[in-house]
């Protein structure tokens, strides 16, 4: 059977549901498992409609599958393009307006696609055997760029068939290939047979060359050795744009296709260091900077139509902002006043019509789900929302939230979020968690959060503060900030939380007597070494955390990070590696704790947790150690999200508020 090519989304609440919804007090877990993720808001090049991507989940199925739909950017019923039970993603408006192009798996590896936007059925462009990775458009609308990864040789075919499959470390990398499909011919031609990884491309205007980020190999550690090269299109000669030791990235050509914009940052210390802009002749030679005091971070930039600008958002604090700077260099103007968020991840290169006047991007807000806006550039900001996702939320009540600074311990001054319960009363003291960012660099900002990685409006629907620091170290507030958790773990970044915690106990918000404290990666470091320092936590919950630095070092996929933060390796500055480990001080540890890992995780490998489960339970502190099959450093699967969800606030239910959970009751709608 096929599905019809244009469905559009009408849901209608029966009266029943709509009155208990309409007295819901807060979102329920399951609710927050099952909505729509947003990603890829791509606006025509017109600017009368907006292209973009909703993710759903299948509980049942423990599932996800993409879709494209497409808007006007006036509002109104927005049109379903794919409806596949293969993820159809990354889509990519031709430069006319007539197609968009993306990538689809529903015939086995993912293929580049082409569909009009007006409906239809889709068109497939390749079979490429390994799948592609990313696509681009050439300015004419007749031909598109792709990379998919170099087919396997007749030995390699060999070797797996055969189950001749060991694994060399560090030798058994795959490179990329990069190729260009022409639409009237119908044929693809590989310009690009470099021995490397390619992560990012952009033609030239005048189509003649693509500009693309190259990695060394896909190790996470080889992303600070990315370069930026240029290949002529028709030649397929390449040549690198700069020599940079440390990582390039980001190219944006200029529209005379004379100038590429693109970021970069020193080697040393990369981690820790913010990107900074520079603009480059296409043909090489010394980059120039475009902003010299600009305190926080640019993102991906996009030119202005006429040449003489950049626009780039921006990470801003606790918000995400949409800024300009001449090309000449100059004063940074920013442009926008989201009262919010443009995501967790950020909303990518600017979004902008080919006029340069229309900009289409994601927003959410503490107390508001993401939806597409649009906005008007050149005059006083206004942004209105286009899409409205979450439909069977409308009558659900969120929790409030509010920006609040603190002075730590020793008188810098930190920031955080703090996310307060469904029906809060000023005056109130409530059982609070602590949610603490990965990174260290993360940050948390003005966003919607009710998903595993943070769920403070599950916290705040059950009752409960969510208080979200941005401790030192966190990025968003300057490159002074960024690094000052240098050799530093678990001192000055710990002190920032604890005292922001001292100060809401203070202003009569928190209950010292209910708190709790989660956090996964980074965060999972801070939770096992805060059980480690202070009793004053009822339960702690420990995602994929860092527990012993040393062994952590080796085990591993980042081990050039951890040498940016500590100086040096482990055997070469033992101390400093021993003092921030909680293995060292698990004996300190009295706190219940739940300890939450992927099976599959690499980044922080499942020894981390085996390590804390241990100390733990060998010192009589009562621990639960769970895995989840399959997943990697983050959770993916729906099934797994709902379990983290449901299983760390029971775990805290019981621990801090004395509650015994219900007998757990499999969800299947």
């Amino acid at each position: 059977m096929k599905w019809p090519r244009i469905v559009t989304l009408a849901i209608v609440l029966s009266t029943p549901l709509a009155a208990r919804l309409a007295a819901q007090q807060g979102i329920t877990a399951e609710q927050a498992v099952a909505m729509r993720q947003l990603s890829n808001v791509r606006i025509s090049p017109d600017g009368k409609r907006v292209a973009y991507v909703v993710t759903t989940s299948d509980l049942k199925e423990s599932s996800k599958n993409a879709d494209i739909w497409v808007v006007s950017a006036q509002g109104g019923e927005p049109v379903r393009l794919t409806n596949n039970k293969a993820s159809d993603d990354h889509p990519a408006w031709s430069p006319d307006g007539k197609w968009i192009a993306f990538i689809s798996a529903r015939d086995g590896k993912p293929q580049l696609y082409r569909i009009s936007p007006n409906g239809g059925e889709a068109e497939k462009l390749t079979d490429s055997k390994t799948g592609v990775l990313d696509i681009e458009w050439a300015s004419d609308s007749k031909r598109i760029a792709y990379v998919a990864v170099r087919d396997a040789t007749a030995d390699e075919d060999r070797k797996v068939k055969e189950k001749d499959d060991a694994i060399e470390v560090d030798h058994n990398f795959v490179p990329a290939r990069l190729s260009v499909y022409d639409v009237t011919a119908r044929t693809s031609r590989e310009i690009v047979k470099g021995d490397y990884q390619i992560i990012q491309m952009a033609w030239s205007p005048d189509g003649s060359r693509i500009a693309y980020t190259t990695m060394p190999t896909t190790r996470a550690d080889d992303s600070r050795f990315t370069d930026v090269m240029v290949v002529d299109v028709a030649a397929g000669t390449a040549r690198k744009l700069m020599e940079s030791a440390g990582p390039d990235v980001n190219p944006s050509w200029s529209p005379d296709s004379k100038w590429i914009a693109f970021s970069t940052k020193p080697l040393k210390n990369a981690t820790i260091t913010q990107s900074k802009l520079v603009v480059v002749s296409a043909s090489g030679g010394t980059p120039r900077s475009v902003i010299s005091d600009f305190l926080y971070e640019p993102g991906q930039s996009r030119w202005s139509p006429d040449g003489a600008s950049l626009y780039f958002w921006a990470s801003t604090r606790t918000r995400t902002e949409l800024y300009q700077v001449p090309v000449a260099g100059g004063a940074v103007k920013q442009l926008s006043d989201l009262k919010g968020s443009a995501g967790m991840f950020g909303a990518g290169q600017p979004s902008l019509s080919a006029d340069g006047r229309t900009l289409a991007f994601p927003r959410t807000a503490i107390d508001t789900p993401d939806e597409v806006y649009v906005a008007s550039l050149g005059g006083a900001w206004a942004q209105t929302a286009v899409t409205k996702l979450h439909p069977e939320l409308a009558a659900v009540r969120m929790g409030a939230g509010e920006v609040m600074r603190w002075k730590s311990k020793d008188g810098m001054e930190a920031e955080g979020v703090v996310v307060y319960p469904v029906g809060y009363q000023p005056g109130k003291k409530y059982p609070t968690v602590a949610i603490i960012h990965g990174g260290p660099s993360g940050v948390w900002d003005e966003s919607f959060a009710a998903n595993w990685y943070n769920p403070a409006q599950l916290y705040a629907s059950n009752g409960w503060v969510a208080f979200l620091p941005n401790p030192r170290g966190s990025s968003a507030y300057g490159e002074k900030y960024l690094g000052a958790n240098f050799r530093d773990w678990g001192n000055g970044d710990y002190q920032d939380i604890q005292t922001g915690l001292d100060y809401l106990i203070k202003r009569g918000i928190a209950d010292s007597t209910k708190l709790a404290q989660t956090g996964w990666s980074y965060g999972g470091f801070m939770s096992a070494w805060t059980l480690t320092q202070t009793n004053r936590f009822k339960a702690i919950s420990v995602g994929a955390g860092l527990t012993d630095l040393y062994s952590m070092y080796s085990t591993n996929d980042l081990q050039t990070v951890l040498e940016d933060y500590f100086g040096s390796e482990p055997w070469n500055d033992e101390g400093a590696y021993r003092r921030a480990s909680a293995m060292v001080h698990i004996k300190q540890a009295k706190t219940p704790t739940i300890i939450l890992h992927g099976q599959a995780d690499t980044r922080v490998p499942i020894g981390q947790a085996q390590e804390l489960y241990m100390g733990l339970k060998k010192n009589n502190v009562p621990v639960d150690l769970v895995f989840f099959p399959r997943e990697p450093h983050g959770l993916q699967e729906p099934r797994h999200t709902l379990d983290k969800l449901k299983r760390e606030y029971e775990f805290f239910a019981k621990h801090v508020l004395g509650i015994d959970p219900a007998p757990k009751k499999d969800y299947v709608p």
